[in-house]
């Protein structure tokens, strides 16, 4: 997910100074269980009384309910209505503001923040993950804290600054700069043999892509030759359109490398959005396929991030090979219907189109996949033979691809 969410400083600082170490109600630390799925960080969090399942996200800085019916059902005062600036920075989207709503996460102390609550679920992260998603959970309610995120426990830690002794002498430590709640790290970009680009990247868990720039933000970040052109997720906007490239090289705190890296770059179209571009305090964010292979800790006082490779740190990073972008629909989100289709991938050439239903996938109908499984099949090595029946205007229709590394087609090749 990304939330280009460019407007929500209006908040009178009503718990401006509430430290996070409220939620662990004198202890040293309080450790949270939570669900990685779809590249998503999901804890269970009681919404006043109502158990729903909201997303960690240090790349935005508030509470976040994207479903008006719950705070409806519980009947919730609302004191405003604002204004969201959309993330096509176009259309307009509104929200509502309540104050002083009970929040419980897993061992922690019930605590009373301000919420905003989207209109309308303009997100629609259910349809695009599989996965009933209520909201997000931003850095304003860490503040104080060092965050621990230990992603093969799937464990999150809080720990109280003051009484945090824990030797991490084995972490590599570089600087972070905490802006409205919200980590940034330096980093580098190889564009070529003898040019790099210093970049400022917000570190972004509520994003399940690896890798995303901001195009115009910095002299020399333009759109690569060869890209494809496809929807990168979805925003308060709508769909998130723009474009996909592999990069020569990421290095991030002068320390770790990520080699041709397939980046998502944000689309501008026109020279009207150029002129309205919000996001030049960052050049462009890392999410959780990248932070995934580090056990991490971020303290929000002292500024400094903490990383430590995992085993999986060299391995080469998993990415569609299809072309396909799916959401789920029904009640039980298990139906699954063809979003979009990437120019020139796969799917494309078989001749898949959107609205395209999936009945089956090899031999099993579909009711035997969930929408990550669909997706892992997706991602399977290049060469791979898949077949696929779907449904068009009533009509059941064969179709088979083979996977590939379709950004190969468009040349796109690194001189050692």
């Amino acid at each position: 997910m990304i939330l280009f969410i460019t407007c929500i400083l209006f908040l009178q600082k009503a718990h401006s100074q509430i430290l996070g170490d409220e939620l662990l109600d004198g202890k040293d630390k309080i450790k949270i269980r939570f669900d990685y799925k779809q590249n998503f960080i999901l804890v269970d969090v009681n919404f006043q009384f109502l158990p729903l399942t909201f997303i960690l996200d240090t790349g935005a800085e508030h509470i976040i309910l994207f479903k008006k019916e719950y705070s409806d059902i519980i009947g919730l005062k609302y004191e405003k209505r604002i204004n969201l600036l959309g993330s096509d920075l176009e259309e307009e989207v509104y929200a509502l503001i309540t104050r002083n709503v009970p929040i419980t996460l897993p061992n922690a102390k019930t605590v009373s923040r301000d919420v905003i609550v989207l209109e309308e679920d303009f997100l629609h992260l259910d349809k695009l993950t599989g996965e009933s998603i209520d909201g997000i959970i931003g850095g304003r309610f860490l503040r104080g804290l060092i965050l621990e995120i230990d992603y093969r426990k799937q464990l999150i830690t809080l720990h109280n600054k003051e009484k945090f002794r824990k030797n991490l002498s084995d972490f590599f430590k570089g600087p972070i700069e905490i802006t409205n709640h919200k980590p940034y790290i330096n980093a580098k970009m190889e564009i070529s043999n003898n040019e790099t680009i210093k970049l400022k990247l917000l570190l972004d868990t509520g994003a399940a892509l690896p890798f995303l720039l901001f195009l115009d933000t910095h002299p020399s970040l333009n759109l690569p030759e060869h890209v494809i052109k496809g929807n990168l997720g979805r925003g308060l906007g709508g769909d998130l359109k723009g474009f996909m490239s592999k990069v020569r090289n990421l290095e991030i705190l002068g320390e770790f490398n990520f080699p041709e890296l397939l980046a998502s770059y944000q689309g501008l179209e026109d020279d009207e959005q150029s002129e309205d571009l919000t996001f030049t305090n960052r050049n462009g964010l890392i999410g959780n396929p990248i932070l995934e292979r580090f056990k991490i800790y971020i303290d929000y006082v002292s500024q400094s991030l903490y990383l430590k490779p995992l085993s999986n740190f060299n391995k080469k990073f998993k990415y569609d090979m299809s072309g396909l972008v799916l959401y789920a629909f029904g009640p039980r989100l298990d139906n699954y219907y063809v979003k979009d289709v990437l120019e020139g991938s796969p799917a494309n050439e078989a001749g898949i189109l959107p609205g395209d239903k999936l009945l089956k996938m090899g031999i099993l109908p579909i009711k035997f996949y969930t929408l990550p499984t669909v997706y892992k099949k997706l991602q399977k090595r290049e060469g791979k033979k898949i077949n696929m029946v779907v449904e068009r205007n009533g009509l059941k229709i064969k179709k088979s691809f083979v996977l590939r590394d379709f950004f190969k087609k468009n040349k796109i090749k690194f001189e050692k």
